[in-house]
């Protein structure tokens, strides 16, 4: 299937990089995926993402990046959409091409290294770190500048992004998506959107399966051909990546966490957990205190 590009850039076939400014009360997009890279920076906002078959959260300061063609999906959290005057989103995203260095040098090594980082970006990074605020710099640099040397100060990122080791993964090793038809699609942000919504309920297999008309054995079936992931595990990572996002406020007691999170059982939540994150919640919660307290 041919990559969809929805969002209204005006370098469709062109050599150039474009920023996309975003403002509004709350993401908006649908389950999708384009031609272009996107580098994408969470100024103000927080909700939760999927990109490929990664479902987790994003916090406000995020810095993204998403190769070619692969689908990913923004929800920003419940209170963005009960019309709170005093919230909205503001993001900036960079798109450029795939082969936008081959395109302007014939330099092998450089060539080789951009091709590197859009490997590495087919499975979607988060930088951190350093990394993170030399590159959020220099995005606003690019934000203000045009021509020569806007593109100066992108072949900068690509230089950092090239080098660092300050990211982690996202989508799992040798994820591909394998969407077929618009329909594949359609179907996958309805069952997104309402998993990212209803996560905390008790979700029924049958009830998800009637989102797509199929039976509850055929979605399964479904389900796991497209995301590579089966459907217990996917909406369990997206449970659990909100109870890393409670998990990082001291003021919720982790009792309590996995009753807003949709587990009833304690041991239940607590082996999912480790499962997944690969620490209890307590260790999460102290690895991320430190983490917080070394970047200030």
């Amino acid at each position: 299937m041919k990559a969809e590009l929805i969002i209204d850039a005006p370098i469709l076939d062109t050599k150039q990089i474009w920023i996309k400014k975003v403002i509004k009360p709350h993401f908006d997009h649908p389950f999708h995926f384009h031609q272009f890279c996107e580098l994408v920076w969470i100024e103000k906002g927080c909700g939760k993402i999927i990109v490929g078959d990664y479902a987790g959260i994003f916090s406000e300061g995020e810095l993204i990046i998403e190769g070619p063609e692969l689908p990913h999906l923004w929800v920003s959290d419940d209170i963005y959409y009960k019309h709170k005057r005093n919230l909205y989103i503001k993001v900036y995203a960079l798109y450029f091409p795939p082969n936008i260095v081959p395109d302007i040098t014939e330099d092998s090594e450089s060539i080789a290294l951009f091709k590197r980082l859009l490997d590495k970006a087919q499975r979607g990074l988060r930088f951190y770190g350093e990394t993170k605020k030399q590159i959020i710099e220099l995005f606003q640099k690019m934000i203000n500048s045009k021509g020569l040397q806007q593109m100066g100060y992108f072949l900068e990122v690509l230089h950092i992004l090239n080098k660092t080791s300050e990211f982690e993964y996202l989508a799992s090793v040798g994820y591909e998506h394998k969407f077929n038809s618009n329909l594949d699609l359609d179907r996958f942000n309805e069952v997104y959107q309402f998993l990212l919504t209803n996560f905390h309920l008790d979700i029924g297999l049958r009830e998800v399966a009637q989102i797509c008309n199929l039976t509850p054995t055929a979605f399964c079936r479904f389900f796991k051909t497209r995301s590579q992931k089966t459907f217990i595990r996917f909406l369990n990572e997206i449970r659990i990546g909100h109870a890393c996002k409670l998990l990082q406020n001291d003021k919720y007691p982790i009792k309590d966490i996995y009753y807003e999170c949709g587990y009833n059982n304690p041991v239940n939540f607590f082996k999912t957990f480790k499962l997944i994150v690969g620490k209890t919640p307590n260790e999460y919660r102290n690895h991320f205190n430190v983490m917080t307290t070394n970047d200030k």
